[in-house]
């Protein structure tokens, strides 16, 4: 069988979450079939070098630039989905195309199947009107062109099917945390590097994620200013710049807690893992995720973490940690003390987080997805 994978979003310099999906995905499928072959498509200029990736591929793996003007992609992304896209990948016998990250070709003779991470854009704003509304639109062309659906948590499933996908067509695959993130732990030498480097006070509580509407920023710095005053620590939003950075600088300002919130911009992976390493609680308030992988990467690090009650995030957590009402600050910033204060309660959660962490595993996702391809 002839398997095709569109890896567009891994050549992002700056990985989202999206990225490292495909990143994870592609690796462990690499490691489990040697038997079908894999072309991995993106878009590719006339002209200049072809990008690296960061893959490990085995020798049926190949990445399959497609050479199409960057403008047009921008300015006609039609042309590229509807139709210059599925003429490549039927010339090249495609048999089943994987669109991991929302969308996939409304054409072409194989078969399709989509990954959902979230459509959190059908319910509130997270790119702009605009754009969301785009996204929504595109969105819907995929599930209409889709012979299957895979949604990262059950979560997400049950949004899709909300929105008018058949039930029979979705299947929910658990993606695994990324167990290579784990070799980036840094010796104590290391992090104190990182941490001396980043100015880092000595007591850390943590949110890492882009500063955009849907994280609840303002939530947490909210919470955190009723406990400011009887907690050493400092509040770190650690993350590239969104569409609430400046509301939430005005707002630490108006409460008064600005020399206790620091904000460190875009960070790379050694300034993750020192953060992960070097904090003492992981705060996720998050108003909606399509799975919350950045709880596991927390917990993977032994970290006791806190999250709000809202789509896949109690999912994920279960009873690894501590899972607050959305929106309330009070029972937040409780929780936040609660743990800090009570070494029993904190160690039994770092506990089960390491434990429930170890749960998901790349090579199953890697497994069902394959048995997803076969099924077609």
């Amino acid at each position: 069988m002839k398997i095709g994978i569109y890896i567009e979003v891994v050549k992002a310099s700056e990985k989202t979450g999206i990225s490292r999906y495909v990143i994870g995905l592609i690796n462990a499928l690499s490691k489990i079939d040697t038997e079908n072959e894999y072309l991995l498509y993106f878009q590719s200029p006339f002209f200049g070098e072809v990008p690296s990736f960061e893959l490990e591929l085995a020798d049926n793996f190949n990445l399959r630039p497609v050479r199409f003007p960057l403008k047009w992609m921008n300015e006609r992304p039609r042309l590229w989905w509807n139709y210059y896209l599925p003429f490549i990948l039927d010339k090249d016998k495609i048999d089943v195309f994987h669109g991991p990250n929302h969308f996939i070709p409304s054409r072409g003779k194989f078969k399709k199947i989509v990954t959902i991470h979230d459509i959190a854009y059908f319910y509130m704003n997270v790119h702009g009107k605009g754009m969301d509304r785009v996204l929504e639109d595109w969105t819907r062309i995929s599930f209409e062109a889709a012979d299957k659906v895979i949604t990262v948590s059950k979560s997400t499933a049950r949004d899709c099917i909300k929105e008018g996908v058949l039930a029979d067509k979705v299947e929910t695959i658990y993606q695994g945390y990324e167990s290579s993130f784990e070799h980036l732990k840094l010796t104590n030498q290391e992090k104190n590097q990182v941490v001396k480097k980043m100015q880092l006070p000595e007591k850390c509580i943590l949110f890492l994620g882009s500063l955009q509407p849907r994280k609840n920023l303002e939530f947490l710095v909210s919470a955190f200013s009723l406990i400011a005053e009887d907690t050493p620590h400092h509040l770190i939003l650690a993350g590239a710049p969104g569409s609430s950075s400046e509301e939430l600088h005005k707002q630490v300002v108006r409460l008064g807690i600005n020399d206790r919130v620091i904000f460190t911009g875009y960070i790379d992976d050694k300034e993750r893992a020192a953060l992960y390493q070097h904090s003492e609680l992981f705060v996720y308030p998050s108003k909606y995720e399509g799975f919350g992988l950045v709880l596991l990467e927390a917990m993977s690090f032994g970290i006791p973490v806190i999250t709000t009650n809202v789509s896949s995030l109690p999912e994920v957590v279960e009873d690894a940690g501590s899972i607050v009402e959305l929106d309330s600050a009070e029972e937040l910033a409780n929780s936040i003390k609660q743990i800090l204060n009570d070494t029993e309660l904190k160690q039994s959660y770092i506990n089960k987080g390491l434990k429930r962490s170890k749960q998901f595993k790349w090579e199953e996702s890697a497994r069902n997805t394959l048995k997803s391809y076969l099924s077609l």
